[in-house]
């Protein structure tokens, strides 16, 4: 994963020749942390957001707790006008790629860029496919009573929500974002500063991928783990725990009943030793699932000791994928992708020779 200052992006593998990182097949990230502020810049509640809180947790107000707020898709609370006029420019902002809009909502120790914004924008506009449409998913309200970043459990929603460190009262925000190609979504933290919001997060996400969500990934796998395919179950696991990665503020448990599921059929060294044993003749350094635009694939990192040649490398990959399209368990899985590394690079990262994606079927 790169990073330039708080913010990251990745892209999606739309097309077959894209750079993606095996350890995070995310569509977009982008994300601002107020966890480690130091404890002298603790907020001072103000007059609003402590009544505030005092409503929303009246029979708990001394209780680190997260609770529902009943809203409505379009983003309407009746908590307050501020905190309804900030949801419904954060919601604008995204649907319309409005990057003058959204930058001003980031907490201003952040120094969010208008670069930056306009870069995450564009790039969940084009994973999901525009135009887009937003709706709020859920809404919880955090009471960290002491400023406390000890995560909260939401009860009824089977997450977890990680608070900014310094806040008695905050928000996280979970909404959905409906696109002509696929389903993503994106989770905020709001927090007050004096008598208005700010975003203390943003984390965009791929919520579906080939118009299947994790739950829909998940029963794939099960079945073929049923049919004994548990190669192709493994891949289909992992590719449900990549769409279920939703970043460092909230914390799905279905995420921990995917990878455990995805575990017991075998680990990533697992996988990585089936792939050295099933494709011969090269030297597998790493092995991943991966997406790719028709589905789920495979994609390997071969270690060689020198400069390749682009029609080398292209008949050494279709030799490997044609080995792999043999294997009965890759009958639903769509093609390989081989990345070429040279020996001072590093397995975990895709190095100057670039890639390549083959279809298994030509």
């Amino acid at each position: 994963m790169t990073k330039k200052g708080a913010a990251a992006a990745l892209p999606r593998n739309r097309q077959p020749t894209w750079q993606i990182s095996p350890l995070r097949l995310l569509t977009v990230l982008i994300s601002f942390y107020l966890l480690f502020w130091s404890p002298w810049t603790l907020a001072a509640p103000t007059t609003v957001d402590e009544n505030l809180r005092q409503r929303l947790f009246t029979d708990s107000i001394s209780k680190p707790s997260c609770k529902q707020v009943k809203i409505s898709t379009r983003g309407q609370t009746s908590l307050t006008p501020d905190l309804d006029a900030f949801i419904s420019d954060l919601m604008r902002a995204i649907r319309t790629k409005d990057a003058m809009v959204m930058q001003p909502l980031f907490h201003p120790r952040l120094n969010t860029s208008l670069f930056a914004v306009k870069e995450i924008l564009a790039k969940v506009d084009t994973t999901l496919g525009g135009p887009l449409d937003v709706s709020v998913y859920r809404l919880w309200a955090l009471n960290t009573v002491d400023g406390s970043p000890k995560g909260l459990h939401c009860d009824g929603d089977e997450l977890t929500v990680h608070p900014h460190y310094g806040y008695a009262l905050q928000f996280g925000i979970w909404l959905q974002i409906m696109g002509q190609k696929e389903i993503g979504r994106a989770f905020a933290t709001i927090v007050p500063v004096g008598d208005k919001w700010y975003l203390g997060s943003f984390y965009a996400q791929q919520w579906t991928h080939a118009s299947k969500d994790p739950i829909a990934w998940a029963q794939q796998a099960q079945r073929d783990l049923e049919k004994g395919q548990k190669e192709a179950a493994f891949v289909e696991f992992d590719v449900a725990s990549k769409l279920l990665e939703m970043g460092k503020n909230i914390e799905l448990e279905l995420i921990s009943q995917v990878n455990s599921a995805r575990d017991q059929i075998m680990t990533k060294p697992d996988f990585l030793r089936l792939m050295t044993k099933t494709l011969s003749g090269e030297s597998v350094v790493y092995a991943a699932s991966m997406l790719v635009t028709d589905g789920a694939g495979i994609m390997v990192r071969l270690r060689v000791p020198g400069e390749v040649a682009l029609a080398d490398m292209q008949k050494r990959c279709r030799n490997l994928a044609d080995q792999l399209a043999k294997q009965s368990w890759t009958q639903g899985l769509s093609g390989l992708r081989c990345a070429f590394i040279l020996p001072a690079e590093k397995p975990e990262f895709d190095g100057a020779l670039g890639s390549m994606y083959l279809p298994f079927k030509n």
